[in-house]
């Protein structure tokens, strides 16, 4: 199986480039700034930086 690798800001912003120089894959475009997105948003849930004591 192959690996997966999230989708970053920069890649997305490196296929919404190459879309638009060359006017193809125009939906993908939008799906791969909203897959970064989501992924950007999900990696900082979660950690507060601060640990909860349990008493």
């Amino acid at each position: 199986m192959a690996k997966k690798t999230k989708m970053t800001q920069s890649a997305a912003r490196r296929i919404q480039s190459h879309a638009d120089r060359n006017g193809t894959d125009q939906t993908f475009k939008s799906r791969a700034q909203s897959a970064a997105a989501k992924n950007s948003n999900g990696s900082r849930s979660g950690s507060s930086g601060t640990a909860k004591s349990k008493k």
